[in-house]
């Protein structure tokens, strides 16, 4: 095998036929390997894609682009960044084709799915036309092999949606350096911006475009400069308008990072290890299928990595000894003896093979932006490093197709080395090939615990759903007329959005420290709780008759509840103890709750006021208790929903200290607020942004002008 692809490499065409559209896409679809590449990734990728993850920021994003279809908005942000700026838009725009056609994030998913396999085949296509077939067979299924890959692969999330762009980057840039042909630097400079919008870690690649401008400035022309610049300004246009509207927020949160004191190297290295690794993190619940694989996997912790020095050393000498070789053929001096006619004669032997070119792209990009992050003033996270892939695999892949043209050189009889070599490569590709599956079968199947891994709690697409439907069809079937879902920080967003495709009306509230029932006189109704939502059960025990119908189940976790709720008699309140036209309250009690015990005071309300559902808006009621005989207050409770029905029963529980005596009265006060969507119009353009504004606290008075209210404890 050559460096570069020999004629020997590509795929046969017969030179009397011509090389029509038709007779190259006849002749790729005779070539045997991109059938394995493709049928890996994709089955592992859809393979029970309603499973796929829908967390936060998965709801955010796709919701974000059926939003712009529905109402004709034009996006100019996506969701906030770990980097504490707002991203840019560019994942919005990319959602907007399976939003057109389907307000399931299914096919959101499922093109994810097909992002990622497309990614494959674009490795397998980059590596055999630059470093040959057998490179480019063993870079394509190490990649379509590998558990990050395909953990990557199979939700929505703007950073996974970078591998095919990064592999088209590299295209551009060999395109020009390589290749020596014009025309590469504009797509370069708009791929670059793209990727910089999906994940800002992308800004490392300016290295190898610098080196790429450094090494190919000739096939560089005036007009691609200032093509590029176009394209990069209608890119991110609606993005210069985000800052404009924000006051350039995000320009101020990206130059207070480089504030923060850097960090050491050594959490680089691990996280890029674990990227690398056949298993990512190592499961921790029994039933994981992943967990019998490690002992046969573990090997590969160690065999990926020294496979990839391999290959960098490979790179390395390859580049080194072919500039040694053109110096002798040609007669250059030694740098060392003569420093000025050497290194002349030295950059101008480099620039005349365009393939080392290649070979110093391939090493700028997986070297100089790992040293780079060894000293960060951030903190990384694994996703950080997709930027890398599959670089990696492409460095391994070059090694082995360079062994094995070494032993076919060198020792022609000797065949079983070339054999050994296959067969190491088999064992890899194998041993990451079970890794992915058993991955794929515990996160589809539920051997995982759903708490370990997460910030908050993981939620899937398909338990959401079913959770939401059986919810929507349990009060059709009874017809009742409406359906009350708790949420918190893991489920708001997602159930926020799936609840709008439900025909029955429905109240979503926090249940951190809330719950809400129906009127007496609306009946009955159904009550959807969330998993962790412990303090709803205790709360329904007390206040409301609950007949558990089902608990839909969710992989990894605790299942939902699903319950028809009958509220308690009506209470009978004075007016006076009205806060406006907005809460009544009915009576205080002092109770123990929850399995441990613990002393809560529980405030009964009525709420007054009817709101409909708007597009992400939430009403948040703010209560503050004060204990009487006590000087301190307890902590203020928050109470958010996304509509009100007039009559709706509201319980706000407040904690109390440990070991203290319950008070015989309490001294209330109440503050309203609404969370609105941060949408600027520009004449008739409305913008659409994730950043949410409350508008500022009213605190609501009684009909005699106070703002608070003190009633005995009962």
């Amino acid at each position: 095998m050559s460096l570069t692809q020999s004629k020997n490499d590509a795929p046969h065409i017969d030179k009397h036929k011509s090389t029509t559209p038709s007779n190259l896409l006849r002749t790729w679809l005779l070539t045997w390997e991109v059938y394995p590449i493709l049928l890996v990734t994709g089955f592992l990728c859809l393979y029970r894609i309603n499973t796929t993850e829908f967390n936060t920021d998965q709801a955010a994003i796709f919701s974000m682009a059926r939003d712009a279809i529905r109402f004709g908005l034009f996006p100019i942000t996506s969701n906030a960044a770990s980097l504490g700026i707002t991203n840019p838009p560019a994942v919005i725009y990319i959602l907007l084709i399976p939003a057109l056609f389907s307000a399931n994030p299914l096919w959101a998913a499922v093109q994810q799915a097909l992002l990622t396999t497309a990614a494959a085949l674009l490795t397998y296509i980059f590596t055999r036309r630059y470093y040959g077939r057998l490179a480019g067979i063993v870079a394509a299924l190490l990649y379509a092999t590998a558990t990050t890959t395909i953990h990557y692969g199979r939700f929505i999330w703007q950073q996974n949606m970078m591998s095919p762009f990064v592999i088209l980057f590299m295209f551009a840039l060999y395109w020009g350096v390589v290749d020596r042909r014009k025309g590469w630097f504009a797509p370069a400079v708009l791929l670059l911006g793209l990727l910089f919008q999906l994940h800002q870690s992308a800004a490392l690649l300016v290295i190898p475009l610098f080196v790429a401008v450094v090494l190919a400035p000739k096939t560089i022309r005036w007009r691609d400069i200032v093509l590029a610049f176009v394209l990069l300004f209608i890119l991110y246009f609606p993005y210069i308008l985000w800052e404009v509207f924000s006051k350039a927020s995000d320009l101020h949160a990206f130059s207070n990072l480089s504030q923060h004191e850097a960090t050491g190297g050594n959490e680089t290295l691990r996280f890029y290890r674990l990227f690398l690794s056949p298993y990512g993190q190592q499961p921790t619940i029994a039933s994981s299928v992943t967990l019998k694989f490690v002992p046969w996997l573990s090997w590969l912790r160690y065999a990926i990595p020294l496979l990839l020095f391999a290959g960098i050393a490979t790179a390395l000498l390859l580049l080194v000894f072919s500039l040694l070789n053109q110096a002798r053929a040609t007669g250059t001096p030694d740098p060392i003896t003569s420093v000025r006619s050497g290194i002349r004669g030295w950059w101008a032997n480099f620039k005349a093979n365009p393939s080392l070119g290649g070979l110093v792209l391939l090493l700028t990009w997986q070297i100089l932006p790992v040293l780079l992050l060894l000293r960060v003033t951030i903190i990384l996270q694994l996703h950080y490093f997709i930027f890398l892939m599959p670089g990696p695999y492409i460095l391994i892949g070059l090694f082995i197709a360079k062994v094995v043209e070494l032993f076919r050189r060198y020792q022609p009889g000797w065949s079983f080395l070339r054999y050994a070599v296959y067969g190491l490569v088999a064992l890899v590709v194998i041993g990451q090939l079970l890794g992915s599956v058993a991955s794929v079968i515990d996160i589809s199947s539920g051997k995982f615990d759903d708490r370990t891994f997460y910030i908050h709690y993981r939620n899937d697409l398909n338990s959401l759903q079913q959770a939401v439907n059986e919810a929507d069809q349990l009060a059709q079937q009874r017809h009742l007329n409406h359906v009350y879902i708790t949420t918190d920080d893991s489920t708001a967003t997602a159930l926020g959005y799936l609840s709008e495709q439900m025909q029955t009306p429905v109240t979503l509230f926090s249940a951190t420290n809330c719950l809400v029932l129906p009127a007496p006189a609306d009946g009955p109704a159904v009550l959807l709780v969330g998993p962790y939502d412990t303090l709803t059960h205790a709360l329904l025990g007390q206040y409301a008759s609950a007949t558990l119908v089902n608990e839909p189940a969710r992989p990894g976790g605790k299942p939902f509840h699903l319950y028809v709720v009958t509220p308690s008699a009506a209470q009978t309140a004075p007016g006076t103890n009205a806060f406006g036209n907005d809460l009544q309250l009915y009576k205080m009690k002092t109770q123990n709750l929850g399995s441990n015990s613990s002393s809560w005071m529980v405030t009964q309300w009525n709420i007054l006021r009817p709101v409909q559902p708007a597009l992400r808006t939430t009403y948040n009621y703010t209560i503050t208790a004060q204990p009487g005989g006590n000087n301190s207050s307890l902590q203020p409770n928050t109470c958010s929903f996304t509509g009100m029905r007039a009559g709706d029963q509201l319980l706000d529980a407040m904690a109390l200290p440990n070991n203290s005596v319950a008070p015989t009265s309490v001294t209330v006060g109440v503050q309203s607020s609404t969370t609105v969507p941060f949408n600027p119009t520009l004449g008739p353009i409305h913008f659409e942004t994730y950043i949410n504004q409350e508008t500022p606290s009213t605190v609501l008075r009684t009909p005699s002008g106070r703002n608070t209210i003190t009633v005995p404890a009962s």
